[in-house]
């Protein structure tokens, strides 16, 4: 049998997690202290805002149209809690923020999609992320390879970050269905030179697999005041990092060399894994450009630019088996590829905010473009020969998107009304062809190529109504008109265009906040959104991998009709302060009726009209859920200078109703997670030492729609549950600051199908000098 990648948590792990997480010698940085610091900078009392976690209240004058935010559940992860954190890539922020989870497979992973409570790791386009109000979700598909693009900013340029958890805000798109994530960069009031160096190091051993992985980044800021109050910070960071394998492939049972394979039985069938995927050698170079400028006392101007380059190798499979001759082979192993990507991206946003004609108002641009993108790949070895090819596939994506808005505020007497009007483009392309050498992709030959173009225009109203002296009515309505256009697929036989679709929505919000006394808020709102299809659902070009017609371009693998998504979210949430204490109890149901996701059908062959089984994106008719989340802030609790944020979440979510494939109803939607949990603790033990603990967990969700008994497992191929100890400790030295930090403290294997980190060690130097 194999060594398990996770065992049940023994009674001293338990311990030694508990005593890390809440003892006082084990818990972490607090660099500010005393009562004072609970409350927000605005003077504004009802808001909780809590060391590393603020949590709304009041939410109808606070949060829910000064900053156009939310009258229900959000939270914000605090500087000092993203400085507690081990950040290495700019997602690490959010690593404990209640009920959601970033994939990150390991650092410097491209690919790190973030799902909020009820939502599949590749349902990316329910959640919507900005920088300074610039859009950088990928709404190009719907997969492991359409994450935000985390990488405009490096990790010491955010200041803070919120979180709304639904689509609450009549500002925000139908892809706020899942939740929101606003990124809000650091302010720049010193003429400063900030170097950054941190060092990562990974012991990696599962299977016959060990590596010693190792990784680095450096990152140089110059930044300088402009003016009473604004600033400009030029940067460059460079990144590079071994990550480790992320999959482990299979001798063919009879095959020569089959019996040294190691054989995991995990899944309730054999695994015979004889080879592991190369090592993931991954680099990015990082060139930012950020800044607020006041134009006058009335308006100011923001910007934002990133250009970056990257590049990633898989080149070097390894085989656990040997021939006769004792060389290693991949005789019998299927599935062994080599594989390298370059792309170029480029990131240009401008905003103005000021007063006009008595309006708050502020104006928004961005485009994101991606300049080059290419992905080589060589064919499977050959399982009779082992050998790798030179001969592959080159595929060149193009895309970009543009993003455009207008908000104005304003009061009028009980009422703050926010009123505003958005723009958004994307178009995006991808275009395969063969080639006999992968790497130096030459003799191209035309294979496969799909694309096409979205648009969606906005406009919304909201009203926070005061009631009465305790309660606020916050009403909202959100109108949105979608174009799909442009769609294509192409290969040796076909050219198939698609013609252009047009579809609307209206999305109501409300939301009804009592605040009994200064201390306590309840929160009961509702809202519809519609979530429209993205380019990637609707055209496909995919290729027929089985069957008479294998090769051939596949007509079925997609369907260039499909509905928009209509959820409708129900949310009660309630807050209560006690002294440094702050504590959260919310409550939601959502139900999605023509959820988007990929399902098994068995449908007639494009060709030949015999029954096929594909697997293709469809609309499921309904999928319900019910969900929990319980979230403590505290503050000086215990000893002074020692902060906690605590969250325990519950999600039941489950298809309710699907004609295509009427045997699934009642199956809990895959890859949500039932249970999850993080504890983070802070403690400043002297001005010169901070310390930190955090601790992750989940429990073991579904992996596929059929919630087949072998999918739930805790090995490779499947999606296990976690329980992560993260450590670090910070030591101050006047314009120095000296890092050093583990993850996955305990070395747990866990995995999501690809493996997560093992235990990880980090260190860092940051220097801040004059200059």
């Amino acid at each position: 049998m194999p060594p398990r990648n996770h065992k049940p948590w023994s009674t001293a792990q338990w311990a030694a997690s508990a005593v890390l997480c809440l003892s006082p010698l084990g818990v972490a940085a607090q660099t500010s202290t005393g009562a004072e610091s609970q409350r927000n900078t605005t003077g504004d009392d009802s808001v909780v805002a809590l060391p590393g976690l603020t949590v709304n209240a009041e939410a109808g004058a606070a949060n829910g149209l000064e900053s156009l935010e939310t009258p229900a559940l959000g939270v914000a992860i605090e500087a000092e809690q993203i400085e507690a954190t081990n950040t290495i890539n700019t997602e690490d922020a959010i690593r404990y923020a209640p009920n959601l989870i970033v994939r990150k497979r390991y650092i410097g992973d491209a690919n790190s999609t973030l799902s909020f409570r009820n939502t599949h790791t590749t349902q990316t386009p329910r959640a919507l992320v900005t920088v300074d109000g610039f859009l950088i979700s990928d709404f190009l598909g719907a997969g492991f390879d359409t994450a935000p693009k985390w990488a405009v900013l490096g990790p010491s340029d955010i200041g803070r970050a919120e979180i709304i958890y639904g689509p609450t805000s009549a500002r925000y798109a139908g892809n706020s269905l899942g939740g929101v994530l606003r990124l809000e960069t650091r302010d720049i009031t010193e003429r400063k030179l900030r170097v950054n160096v941190q060092s990562f190091a990974q012991d990696y051993d599962y299977y016959d697999t060990s590596e010693d992985l190792l990784g680095y980044a450096v990152d140089t800021q110059i930044e300088t005041p402009v003016g009473d109050d604004g600033g400009v910070a030029l940067a460059y960071r460079h990144f590079s990092n071994e990550g480790q394998p992320q999959q482990w492939r299979t001798a063919a049972s009879g095959s020569p060399f089959a019996d040294q394979a190691t054989v995991d039985n995990e899944l309730g069938f054999p695994l015979r894994i004889a080879a592991q995927d190369s090592v993931v050698d991954s680099t990015e170079d990082q060139f930012r450009l950020r800044g607020e400028i006041g134009l006058d006392d009335n308006w100011r101007l923001r910007g934002l630019g990133a250009l970056l380059i990257d590049q990633e190798e898989r080149l070097n499979p390894e085989s656990f088996l040997v021939d006769g001759a004792g060389d290693s082979t991949f005789v019998g192993i299927s599935g062994v590829q080599r594989y390298t990507s370059e792309s170029t991206e480029l990131l240009a946003g401008v905003g103005l905010a000021g007063r006009l004609a008595g309006w708050d108002t502020d104006i928004t641009v961005s485009r994101f473009e991606t300049l080059d993108d290419r992905a080589r790949q060589s064919d499977a070895a050959d399982i009779d020969t082992g050998i790798i090819p030179r001969t592959g596939l080159v595929t060149d994506n193009d895309s970009s998107w543009n993003n455009a808005g207008v908000t104005g505020e304003r009061g009028f007497g009980d009422h703050a009304i926010a009123t505003g009007l958005s723009y958004r483009n994307y178009k995006g392309s991808s275009r395969t062809r063969t080639t006999d050498d992968f790497l130096a992709a030459t003799n191209l030959s035309g294979r496969n190529a799909s694309g096409g173009e979205t648009r969606l225009l906005g406009a919304f109203v909201e009203d926070a109504w005061a009631l009465a002296e305790r309660f606020t009515l916050t009403l909202g309505l959100r109108y949105e008109q979608w174009r799909a256009s442009d769609g294509f697929l192409v290969d040796d036989d076909n050219d198939v265009t698609y013609p252009t679709r047009r579809r609307d929505a209206w999305s109501p919000k409300a939301a009804l906040t009592f605040t009994p006394d200064a201390d306590t808020e309840i929160v009961f709102s509702a809202a519809k959104a519609t979530r429209f299809p993205t380019i990637g659902e609707l055209y496909q070009a995919d290729l027929i991998a089985f069957g008479p017609n294998v090769g051939t371009l596949d007509l079925n693998g997609f369907n260039p009709d499909l509905e928009p998504e209509r959820g409708v979210d129900l949310q009660l949430t309630g807050t209560r302060r006690f002294g440094n204490v702050a504590v959260t109890l919310s409550g939601y149901r959502q139900m999605v009726k023509d959820t988007l996701f990929s399902q098994s059908l068995i449908v007639p062959d494009a060709a030949s009209g015999d029954p096929t089984t594909q697997s293709l994106v469809t609309n499921i008719d309904e999928v319900e859920s019910w969900g929990a989340d319980l979230i403590v802030a505290a503050n000086d609790v215990f000893i002074p200078g020692l902060g906690l944020d605590a969250n325990l979440s519950w999600n039941d979510t489950k298809i309710s109703e699907n004609a295509l494939n009427p045997e699934l109803k009642g199956n809990r939607f895959p890859r949500v997670p039932e249970w999850r949990a993080n504890v983070s603790a802070r403690y400043a033990v002297s001005p010169k030492l901070d310390l930190a603990t955090h601790f992750r967990y989940q429990s073991t969700p579904e992996r596929n729609l059929e919630n087949d008994s072998s999918s739930r497992c805790e090995t490779y191929f499947c999606v296990s549950s976690f329980h992560f100890v993260d450590m670090k400790a910070t030591v101050h030295l006047d314009s120095v600051d000296l890092d050093f930090g583990v993850d996955n403290v305990f070395n747990e294997k866990a995995f999501v199908f690809h493996p997560y980190p093992g235990r990880t060690f980090v260190a860092g130097l940051r220097y801040r000098g004059d200059f």
